[in-house]
């Protein structure tokens, strides 16, 4: 019997140790702590480790402390993209210069060489740029990031980008 008991509390001490942590109830934890859960929204990308940090605030301090916020609570586990807008900020400019990003991006990243073995999505929200997909070295991935962050009007970048030597390979036996 004793056992047995030994046995089943191994097992669910297993089961609860593998469990991965609730990333965007943390988040949404931390924002509520922070007094901004009506205002600021958060969502886990669990794809790219990713919390993405939504919404409308009426000052730039508020953004601010929305980051700390979530920053502190979340730690290392993922990284955080905050896309929210301080009121007054008009949304159809912002969007404009998310354009242009996008535009700017796509032509420097096609002219670099890493680009080639390269699969680089970009995401561009109120100026914060999420790259994702997959790039052949370290290299690669860094100067995705080095891209972006020259652009004029990026606020932030967030490289979730995935080095995969595969890649790298594959492209050599073409």
């Amino acid at each position: 019997m004793r056992s047995w008991l030994l046995v089943g509390t191994l097992a669910v001490t297993v089961a609860a140790c593998q469990q991965s942590p609730d990333i965007e109830g943390m988040a949404t934890a931390a924002l509520e702590r922070a007094a901004l859960q009506d205002e600021v929204d958060a969502a886990y990308d669990e794809s790219s480790q990713v919390v993405r940090l939504t919404g409308t605030v009426d000052t730039s301090s508020e953004r601010d402390r929305a980051l700390e916020a979530v920053r502190a609570s979340v730690g290392n586990r993922a990284q955080i993209a905050n896309e929210i807008v301080v009121e007054g900020i008009q949304a159809e400019m912002a969007d404009d210069l998310d354009s242009g990003i996008e535009e700017r991006f796509d032509t420097q990243w096609k002219a670099a060489p890493e680009a080639k073995n390269a699969d680089v999505d970009l995401r561009v929200e109120n100026g914060v740029v999420t790259l994702t997909g997959e790039v052949s070295t370290d290299a690669a991935k860094t100067r995705a990031e080095g891209v972006a962050r020259t652009i004029p009007g990026v606020k932030d970048v967030v490289n979730a980008l995935e080095v995969n030597a595969e890649r790298r390979d594959t492209m050599r036996e073409r």
